[in-house]
């Protein structure tokens, strides 16, 4: 198993990947299948979720809404203001994700515009003129072919 920041064991994940399938399932249901008291899947997912380590809630793709441009940034900074550009990134109401990474680039995120020109906009006028950010590639979406909202770690010997 790998080294999580936040402990959890194989009983926390199965209660996970059970409100990863359906985050309406009873804490009742989710314990008759894993033959554990109501209270113990409550007070476990309860410490999951103050934990932040789980977080229940509905989700909309808005790739799935008509109208909707969705793009990925590639950005260069200077190594002195990766993470000031990070956080200032992470501000904007278009951008839906920020990750700082190794490689060619130092900073992804995903945008999600109502046109081209709203992609552009914010392109010129809210990305390109923060201090630090040196070079943006830009990737629009044409299609997305998979998509996933779950992360199960599957160890055999579970």
């Amino acid at each position: 198993m790998p080294t999580f920041r936040k402990p959890i064991d194989s009983i926390d994940l199965k209660i996970i990947q059970h409100l990863q399938q359906d985050g309406r399932k009873s804490y009742a249901q989710i314990a008759e299948e894993l033959q554990l008291s109501p209270s113990s899947i409550q007070q476990r997912a309860n410490r999951l979720i103050k934990e932040g380590i789980l977080i229940v809630k509905g989700i909309v793709h808005p790739a799935d809404l008509q109208d909707v441009i969705m793009a990925m940034v590639a950005i260069k900074a200077d190594g002195s203001k990766m993470h000031e550009v990070a956080q200032a990134l992470s501000h904007l109401p278009e951008v839906r994700w920020v990750v700082i990474c190794a490689g060619q680039y130092d900073i992804l995120l995903e945008l999600v515009c109502e046109s081209t020109e709203h992609l552009l906009d914010i392109l010129s006028h809210k990305i390109s003129p923060i201090e630090g950010v040196r070079e943006t590639v830009t990737f629009p979406y044409l299609e997305i072919t998979k998509r996933t909202y779950e992360w199960i770690w599957r160890n055999d010997s579970q």
